[in-house]
């Protein structure tokens, strides 16, 4: 049997064993996650957030050096630098930062926090911890696939042994997880869009049905046009609601409370992303439940957003990368968790729907957030697709589509106990995650050594840029800014 297709198979059966563990027995199931997250996530967090950490000085450093020049590939960007900054907005957060930045900032402010305290938290949890992860898997991928010429980079870098197929299941499954329960979140508001807007009940299974139609849609279409074109236009739709909550609500104090935030975002940074609860219990309970819950996440979504990130941005240099994937996404998490948190906490609104109603009673910003949900989750569906595809066999982005929607389908088919359990299962799946996530660097790290060793030059640009550098000759090629 085909290697890829032996991964394959692989991935629907531990996805299947899962749900149907989670379906007959939700009792211990429930049970073994919740220990698995309190002991090890509780006690151990810091090794999703330290990596995460520490790859974002890192990257800041290199760009401001000669590295920064390095270009993955030779050819020109095969995307406008807005087209690819959409398409990075749309699959890393998009439909995320429109579910919680009304809900996290309020979450925060119940538990008693101030309103500052509660917005440096959001932008911790969805600032540079979570972007830097995409951009080190990114750059990794680009580089892998673009300069060393790796096929399967996810497979090559270890190998293509036993474990090199067990890591890549692994990563397999979570993307699947991952998406699948996009679709559940994309699912329930857009049920109550269907009955606001067109006055008719429509079941979640039908939702989910039909997003996996647009997203296969989308997906026949191709990269340049399915992709490209959804992310332009929910970037601009996306855009359209900030500014609307911006100027519907309290502009002054939004751009006060950011301006003032910002700096003490920066200089809080480092402690609050090390942030352990030393001999605090209290504090490593609320660490598991959102710092490290978060962390676990995104790691969890390194992988397909990584690598999405990789396939678009051939002929970009790094320096690029640094600040279309980290430094510039996360100043905008930053700024759309001030403008929908203030916001929500000013009106009294429990959610991004009611926000909505509460400024526009005509129901026309709640037309359009409905709207941009449909398209963010079709592009996230998609590039997961596409993501899922690369790492198997070749032309089955389809079946994966499908794969997720019928993994979404069973999940709401399920009480309300056995959803908690499916999303407590993003957490706990991000540890071998994790742990395939730290060898593939380790991997990539080796054989980068091995390419910069090589004496040929004649090849240098094409293949390991990296070695003129290491040499003195990046002036070998046009190319290189």
């Amino acid at each position: 049997m085909n290697k890829n297709l032996t991964t394959s198979v692989a991935t629907v059966v531990m996805v299947i064993a899962l749900i149907a563990f989670a379906a007959l027995a939700p009792g211990p199931f429930e049970s073994l996650l919740t220990t698995i997250q309190t002991r090890v996530i509780g006690e151990f967090g810091f090794i999703f957030t330290y990596p995460a950490f520490f790859a974002s000085l890192l990257f800041v450093g290199i760009a401001l050096t000669p590295l920064g020049r390095l270009r993955f590939g030779e050819e020109s960007p095969e995307f406008s630098t807005l087209a690819w900054l959409g398409m990075l907005f749309a699959t890393g957060m998009g439909i995320g930062l429109v579910t919680w930045g009304v809900l996290e900032p309020r979450y925060h402010v119940e538990a008693g926090l101030s309103r500052d305290q509660a917005l440096l938290y959001a932008f911790n949890h969805w600032g540079l911890l979570a972007w830097a992860g995409y951009l080190a898997i990114g750059v990794i991928f680009a580089h892998a696939m673009y300069n060393m010429r790796l096929d399967k980079p996810a497979e090559s870098l270890l190998g293509g042994g036993f474990l090199s197929k067990l890591n890549l299941v692994s990563l397999v499954v979570s993307t699947v997880i991952g998406l699948s329960l996009t679709f559940s979140y994309a699912a329930d508001p857009l049920q109550k869009s269907a009955a606001q807007f067109l006055g008719i009940e429509v079941g979640s299974t039908t939702i989910i049905v039909a997003l996996s139609l647009f997203a296969i849609a989308s997906s026949a279409s191709g990269l340049k046009r399915g992709i490209k074109w959804l992310s332009n236009y929910n970037a601009l739709l996306a855009l359209a609601l900030m500014a609307s909550i911006f100027v519907l609500t309290a502009p002054l104090e939004i751009l006060a409370t950011f301006a003032r935030l910002m700096p003490d975002y920066v200089l809080q940074y480092p402690a609050m992303a090390l942030e352990v609860g030393y001999n605090d219990p209290e504090k490593k309970a609320w660490l598991a439940d959102w710092l490290y819950a978060f962390e676990a996440a995104w790691y969890g979504w390194f992988i397909f957003t990584g690598v999405f990130i990789a396939r678009i941005s051939k002929g970009r240099t790094l320096r690029q990368l640094v600040l279309g994937v980290m430094l510039v996404p996360s100043l905008f998490s930053c700024l759309w968790f001030t403008t929908f948190g203030i916001g929500g906490l000013n009106t009294g609104a429990e959610d991004v729907f009611a926000l909505m109603a509460f400024v526009d009673e005509h129901g026309f910003l709640s037309a359009i957030l409905a709207l941009n949900i449909l398209l963010f989750f079709v592009t996230s569906a998609d590039s997961a697709g596409l993501v899922c595809e690369m790492l198997t066999v070749q032309r089955s982005r389809a079946f994966w589509i499908v794969t997720m929607a019928a993994l979404a389908v069973v999940i709401n088919w399920l009480d309300g106990d056995i959803f908690k359990v499916i999303l407590s299962l993003i957490s706990v799946a991000a540890i071998p995650v994790a742990f395939g996530i730290f060898a593939l660097v380790s991997a990539f790290l080796i054989r980068l050594r091995q390419y910069r060793s090589q004496p040929s030059t004649t090849d240098c640009v094409a293949i390991n840029p990296l070695a003129c550098h290491h040499k003195g000759e990046f002036r070998t090629t046009r190319r290189l800014p």
